[in-house]
């Protein structure tokens, strides 16, 4: 020791001040990085310039990081200090009652982290404008082909050099009649890696999403000319060009997701990227954060090369500027994952209590069918509810938290326009005891017995609702699809797919034709 001081806190002491362990750990481990840049200016400039330079053209890469960031450091920052507030509370107590207070403390916040997400999509739930509402509205435009089915269907005409996107159901107005159609809509990309890289969405494939079997023709398949897309590469994918579009908030605050391809109201087809927007800084929820149009690109340029790769590419509309358009009037733009949110938060809605762990008294959950690739939620017209008029849905089907039980808890609407208003009809508070959607595969398949049910599947489950006889019915519209391989990774329904519906008060399946949709009410009514 020295003058009672010990060597360490002696060395600490500089200038009459001193310091903490966490600033000399830092001190000593920029000493050597100082003392080098100071050798070597040049070269270290350099570095500083590269480093920058690489950060900014490849800040994609890092972007997911620092929405991390931007997520959790209000919590970690939170669980420090009060880590810390515990150490200075502590330390100059007994051992006896440190350790008693470490024991109360640690607990504590293993709970809080535990009880992060709890929280947060609780919040989500409260800032929901939800109307109940007192009857389920009827559906329309209904969809018979599957979504895996009009993939697999697609990939099967297009050349070995090509490849198109997931299919998208979505409105599109008619150029010649003005009238608007349902539709499938898939962009056509190279699947070559060369071309990955300098290649072009060159075509959009659209096929009616209401007609029993896919027609391709000259009229469905549209040249187009897009420099990005979600199957292209480095800058050229979409996601990477949504993300170098972002400015330095919304770098921290969105994420891209999903991506469509509509026409806008002069007919031009564009490409929209869904945005997803992070709000709240102690509970932060995944909400809509409007889109990016993606506008075709007639011809190659320098300078519109130099500006996707340093600046991106896309216009950005918000939420709230969303209905000044037309074309993305009650359209299916709104983030799948922004939606799934939603429906996840549904949670709560008989209490804060109801899905607590271990409780789950009121719990609910979204069930998913383990065969089908095109999970909730479900893409489906509605007509009017509540004074809204009749536009798409994003559908989700609420059954108990317990998975052994299948009643339909509550059908929950979400506009796929992003609309700011979510209803919801409550099956199990009017006493109806209806059958939930996770049962209906397993309907089907004991209905056809005849059938070899390893080769194939009941998928793609949607709610099919109809006012008969006086009566409101909601029915389960589900497609039965045949694998193409033995790995079931992969499969189609056919030219003309086999169709059911099932009851959900009666667990009746009726078989029905799908080229005479106007017959199915009729042979409901009987």
């Amino acid at each position: 020791q020295k003058r009672g001081l010990t060597v360490t806190e002696a060395t600490q002491q500089v200038g009459g001040e001193q310091h903490g362990p966490v600033y000399w750990l830092f001190a000593h481990m920029l000493a050597p990085v100082m003392r080098m840049f100071a050798a070597h200016r040049l070269a270290a400039t350099v570095f500083f310039v590269v480093l920058v330079l690489t950060t900014l053209l490849f800040r994609e890469t890092w972007q997911p990081v620092a929405v991390l960031l931007r997520l959790y450091a209000v919590p970690v920052a939170a669980a420090f200090l009060f880590l810390y507030a515990v150490r200075l509370v502590s330390k100059r107590a007994r051992l006896l009652a440190q350790i008693s207070v470490w024991l109360i403390a640690l607990p504590l916040l293993v709970g809080a982290v535990a009880g992060y997400e709890y929280a947060a999509l609780w919040v989500r739930y409260q800032s929901i404008k939800v109307e109940t509402i007192d009857r389920l509205p009827e559906t329309d435009h209904e969809r018979i082909q599957p979504l895996a089915s009009v993939h697999a269907l697609t990939s099967g005409i297009i050349g070995d050099s090509r490849q198109p996107a997931p299919p998208d159901f979505v409105w599109m107005r008619n150029r010649a009649t003005g009238a608007i159609e349902f539709q499938w809509t898939m962009g056509v990309a190279p699947k070559i890696w060369l071309d990955k890289i300098w290649g072009t969405v060159d075509e959009v494939i659209t096929v009616s999403g209401t007609a029993p079997s896919l027609q391709f023709s000259s009229e469905t398949k549209h040249p187009v000319r897009f420099t990005v897309g979600e199957e292209l590469w480095l800058s050229s994918r979409a996601h990477t060009a949504a993300i170098r579009s972002f400015g330095p908030l919304k770098f921290f605050n969105y994420e891209p997701a999903d991506v469509r391809y509509l026409r806008d109201d002069a007919g031009e087809i564009i490409q929209v990227i869904s945005l997803l927007r992070w709000r709240g800084i102690f509970f932060p929820y995944p909400e809509f954060g409007g889109v990016l149009v993606i506008r075709q690109q007639k011809e190659s340029s320098v300078g519109a090369f130099v500006e996707r790769v340093a600046l991106g590419a896309g216009e950005w509309i918000s939420p709230e500027r969303i209905q000044e358009f037309p074309y993305l009037r009650g359209q299916n733009i709104m983030s799948y994952r922004a939606s799934r949110y939603i429906g996840e938060s549904f949670r709560f809605m008989n209490g804060f209590m109801a899905p607590f762990p271990g409780y789950h008294q009121g719990d609910v959950r979204i069930p998913d069918s383990k065969e089908s690739l095109n999970t909730q939620p479900y893409t489906v017209f509605f007509k009017e509810t509540n004074g809204m008029p009749g536009t798409l849905y994003h559908y989700f089907s609420l059954e108990p938290f317990l998975e052994g039980k299948h009643g339909l808890v509550a059908s929950v609407l979400i506009p796929a326009d992003g609309t700011d208003r979510v209803f919801v009809y409550r099956h199990e508070d009017r006493n109806e005891s209806l059958m939930g959607v996770s049962k209906v595969p397993g309907l089907v398949k004991n209905s056809k017995m005849e059938y070899d049910w390893n080769v194939s599947a009941a998928v793609e489950e949607r709610p099919y609702v109809r006012y008969i006889d006086g009566k409101r019915r909601l029915l389960w519209l589900t497609t039965v699809v045949t694998y193409e391989n033995a790995k079931k990774n992969s499969f189609t329904a056919g030219s003309v797919p086999q169709v059911a519906l099932v009851d959900s008060a009666t667990q009746e399946v009726i078989w029905v034709d799908p080229r005479d949709q106007a017959g199915w009410v009729k042979l409901l009514s009987k």
